[in-house]
């Protein structure tokens, strides 16, 4: 659950054209969002062949992950009223990854939380503020614990579970992508993956040979506040800006409190996690967020997580192993950096 509008990532990153390279894009929608990939290599076939494959890898991934699509593999998981499904070596590997990451986050980022995003209806046509004996009863089915894996590829989901990989789907995605890369001489590629950045490779229109990444600012996304050099990482944000609604004066966001059943009110508006591994930092920018700015500092801390952390009264702070990669850009917009 992640950006939904490839303009506020257009406006987010710095896209520079390549000069004396061939070059190959595709603009798609998947896993819910706008996509764009930009290949740029010394041929043109390797380039295009490339960002076909990448389209083709995200668009079979959808296919398999989606809990939003009957005929995915996680659909069949969540109709199996508690039933022991055997899923491909893919999808094992990815909830198997979901239970780990909601293991070591103490459930700040819960891959079960469907339930309450279904109730809340945040994104569709009719959101609203759920009565609290309904959110009660969803919490009930809220719970990574209830998340049993056994051997052979078999899930099963106790209680009522419903698993839903969206909050770490597209960071799923970008490492598949990254991997292509890996495999493919003398490319370089910018993915935007939703709220997943990748910056692979040599930036051919760069100095120091790095992508600009832009980290949004959560009351006007044309804007960045910051900024973060990267090569061969992806640059991952998950916001209140995202996805909301609003009901008599107060704003509800998508990024669910798995203990509360409410939006997360931790007072930050945005998380930003730096890392190779877009998975990872796809499942912790939703576990910092729900932890706030104090619990997820001394998380990111603990763990030498690259992150950047945007509050409510217009604060960055930054956790130390950012560095130099970090570039504050918040000041004309009234930010103050804390860190």
């Amino acid at each position: 659950m992640k950006t939904r509008w490839l303009a506020g990532l257009a406006a987010a990153a710095a896209l520079l054209a390549g000069c004396g390279r061939a070059e190959s894009s595709s603009d798609f929608y998947a896993m819910d969002t706008f996509m764009s990939v930009t290949v740029y290599g010394s041929k043109q076939e390797t380039a295009q062949a490339l960002t076909t494959s990448i389209e083709q890898e995200i668009n079979a991934l959808d296919r398999a992950l989606s809990r939003h699509r009957t005929e995915s593999e996680i659909s069949a998981l969540n109709a199996a009223e508690g039933m022991v499904v055997t899923v491909s070596d893919e999808t094992y590997a990815a909830i198997e990854r979901a239970v780990q990451f909601a293991e070591w986050t103490d459930g700040a980022y819960d891959p079960t939380t469907a339930p309450l995003s279904d109730l809340w209806g945040i994104g569709t046509e009719a959101p609203a503020v759920p009565a609290q004996a309904d959110i009660d009863d969803a919490l009930t089915r809220v719970g990574w614990q209830n998340i049993e894996l056994f051997p052979d590829n078999r899930v099963c989901l106790h209680n009522g579970a419903q698993l839903d990989l969206g909050g770490i789907g597209k960071g799923w995605a970008t490492d598949k992508v990254h991997a292509l890369c890996a495999d493919t001489l003398g490319v370089s590629v910018l993915a935007r993956l939703g709220g997943n950045i990748l910056g692979y490779g040599e930036n051919p229109n760069s100095k120091e040979g790095t992508w600009n990444i832009g980290v949004a600012d959560p009351d006007d996304q044309a804007n960045v506040v910051a900024a973060v050099a990267v090569r061969d990482e992806s640059v991952v944000t998950s916001g209140d800006y995202e996805r909301f609604f609003e009901q008599d004066g107060r704003r509800y966001h998508h990024i669910f409190d798995p203990e509360t059943g409410y939006p997360a009110d931790s007072g930050l508006r945005s998380v930003t996690v730096v890392s190779a591994d877009s998975t990872e930092a796809d499942a912790l920018t939703t576990a910092l967020f729900v932890m706030g700015l104090d619990k997820g500092m001394a998380f990111a801390r603990e763990h030498e997580l690259k992150a950047i952390f945007v509050t409510s009264d217009k604060q960055i702070y930054t956790s130390p192993a950012m560095g130099a990669q970090y570039t504050f850009r918040g000041e004309t917009a009234g930010y103050t950096d804390a860190s």
